[in-house]
């Protein structure tokens, strides 16, 4: 059975004399008397309006009928389109010869020539005078017409009111709930309530794109209901990199108790023209300035190193490095930080975020944080996404890996498993492919994307950063104070410096002066690393108790006190097991009063005195 052409009956003709309505500039409008094709003059419906217009600022007047008079051509054959034209030609000689009035003794003429009855005559002839093109003459469908409305006004009005109070709301409410409340609306009126299937009809009919906004949010009906025509073009690798943060699904343990510590962040950059995963950075520290810093360290740097610091050095290759063009990111604090954005000035890096509230602008990045939950989702301890999809599983009795084994899988799923994955956005080639391709000129050599010079420079500078100024005391920062000799010149200089400081570490922070970098550590050197983190906890801690550090060296004995506290409960304890994955790796020190006489005794190489 052929389909069905849903489209209504098409407009007749535009005819142009004295008496005849039309469509003048959207108004209905009247002919009154034709001049010449550029002299027509006109009344405007029911106003004293009168006007003189030509041919070309005329169109036709249909009137507005019901949507159940609308007329829904069928699909047509030749015989079908034939026999239509057959019907206009011989109407449109009989009105010629007899006028628009259809005698009896016309209609019986025209049936024994056509070879139909007289009622199919009148019928035809009414279609004619409505509309003279052989279209009105083709075979229409059975039975209403598409979204035709057969119910009573008032039932119509109930069930509309219905779904503006239970279906478009961000309660989201089903389809079943709008049907009860019409119930009752109609047993208010005494009226028949509608039929399921009448209501859901309407919901339907209902704009998609209103209906999302009403019942998931603007950003959310954005994102799976506006049209998606048009992707973000990218030209070359590293033109522009998305970076996001994400919480891992999964549920970690700790590397000596193996007990529940928590789920870890992650920050991903990837690449939009090669879809590669160009970098990361995971701890169990909440997004900050710092993880993107070392996100930006990981995606710019050459992956040696990392890659022997996981022992997978000779299992998987990551030749994913270079300087991004362009940084795609949302408007989180941690993307807005004024030290964060002059080092990308510096390094010709353009920031654009994303427009506030638009997820979908981040589908490259967004996508594939769900390719890899998707694949954390297959391992022991897993959270999944939701508690629906979770269920009754066990994440925390399920719980195996360690932050570094995570790592290590991370490392391999990435590199190993995803960039040698056929990508269909890539025409089915893998990520890796699509990069050595693009970095492999025609004769077959290698070229190199643009390369960070200073390592050290480029990733400090992307910390954050203070102004001030250097006394007597060093550097004040956090109520804690730094020094070094090399300080001595900028004491009391009346120059604001910018410092900068790593929230893992704040053991020593980072003078820029001349272009560099000068270490300076704390003014007490004892004291190993700690964290920002943990220096914003035990000042709360002590508030709470109506106490305040009468000192710096008291202020960190207390840190020291807490992380003892904190490894006796870590037992106990799942917030003090977190607690202390949080903590910065520390190396022990020896007190200066300590001597190691069983150790030999080497001379001092000439470059340990070298200050470079």
């Amino acid at each position: 059975m052929s389909s069905t052409m849903r489209a209504a009956r098409p407009i007749k003709d535009l005819v142009i004399k004295p008496g005849e309505l039309v469509m003048c500039g959207g108004r209905l409008s009247r002919v009154l008397n034709c001049v010449s094709s550029e002299k027509i003059h006109i009344q405007i419906e029911g106003t004293c309006d009168f006007q003189w217009v030509g041919v070309g600022d005329l169109s036709s007047y249909s009137p507005q009928v019901s949507p159940g008079r609308v007329r829904h051509i069928a699909n047509i054959d030749p015989d079908q389109e034939a026999a239509a034209h057959r019907w206009t030609r011989t109407l449109a000689i009989a009105i010629r010869k007899h006028g628009s009035r259809l005698s009896k003794q016309t209609c019986d003429q025209l049936a024994d020539q056509l070879g139909v009855c007289s009622k199919t005559v009148r019928r035809r002839w009414r279609l004619y005078c409505d509309n003279p093109l052989p279209s009105a003459q083709l075979p229409t469908l059975p039975g209403p017409p598409p979204r035709a409305r057969l119910l009573p006004p008032l039932v119509e009005s109930l069930i509309a009111s219905a779904i503006d109070e239970i279906y478009m709301v961000r309660e989201a409410s089903t389809v079943a709930a709008v049907v009860r409340r019409c119930a009752q609306l109609a047993h208010q009126a005494n009226v028949p309530a509608p039929s399921y299937a009448a209501v859901k009809v309407r919901i339907k009919a209902r704009d998609p794109m209103h209906v999302a906004t009403k019942r998931h949010g603007s950003h959310e009906a954005l994102a799976k209901q506006a049209p998606s025509i048009r992707g973000l073009e990218a030209t070359y690798p590293l033109e522009i990199i998305q970076i996001d943060h994400a919480i891992i699904d999964l549920m970690v343990v700790s590397p000596l108790t193996r007990q529940v510590i928590g789920r870890p962040w992650i920050t991903l950059a990837i690449d939009v023209f090669t879809r590669c995963v160009v970098g990361y950075y995971m701890s169990f520290d909440p997004p900050d300035q710092t993880s993107v810093a070392l996100t930006l360290e990981h995606s710019c740097l050459p992956k040696d190193k990392w890659l022997r610091s996981l022992g997978l050095e000779e299992k998987i290759k990551y030749p994913i490095f270079g300087k991004m063009s362009r940084i795609a990111w949302d408007n989180a604090k941690t993307f807005k930080t004024k030290s964060l954005l002059a080092q990308c000035e510096r390094y010709g890096i353009e920031v654009r975020p994303r427009p506030v509230r638009k997820p979908h602008y981040g589908a490259y990045i967004e996508r594939y944080i769900g390719t890899m939950m998707g694949a954390i989702h297959l391992l022991p301890g897993t959270t999944f996404s939701n508690s629906k999809q979770r269920g009754d599983y066990p994440s925390e009795k399920k719980a195996i890996l360690s932050i570094s084994e995570l790592e290590q899988w991370l490392a391999l799923e990435v590199a190993g498993v995803y960039h040698n994955s056929p990508h269909r956005g890539l025409g089915g080639i893998t990520p890796l492919q699509m990069w050595e391709q693009s970095w492999t000129d025609k004769e077959g050599v290698t070229r190199f994307p643009p390369l960070i010079g200073d390592q050290r420079e480029f990733t400090i500078g992307f910390l954050p950063a203070v102004e001030r100024r250097i006394g007597r005391g060093g550097i004040q920062l956090n109520s804690l104070n730094y020094w070094d000799p090399a300080l001595t010149p900028f004491i009391n200089d009346g120059i604001n410096h910018r410092v900068h400081f790593s929230q893992r570490d704040l053991s020593k922070v980072f003078l820029y002066t001349a272009g560099d970098y000068i270490d300076v550590p704390l003014l007490d050197r004892s004291r190993g690393a700690f964290s920002f983190w943990e220096l914003r906890d035990i000042r709360s801690h002590l508030r709470e108790q109506g106490k305040k550090a009468a000192s710096e060296s008291e202020l960190l004995d207390a840190i020291e006190h807490q992380r003892e506290v904190l490894f006796q409960a870590a037992n106990r304890s799942k917030k003090a097991r977190r607690k202390i994955a949080r903590l910065p790796e520390v190396k022990p020190i020896k007190p200066s009063g300590e001597v190691d006489y069983s150790a030999p005794v080497f001379p001092l190489p000439p470059i340990e005195g070298v200050i470079e």
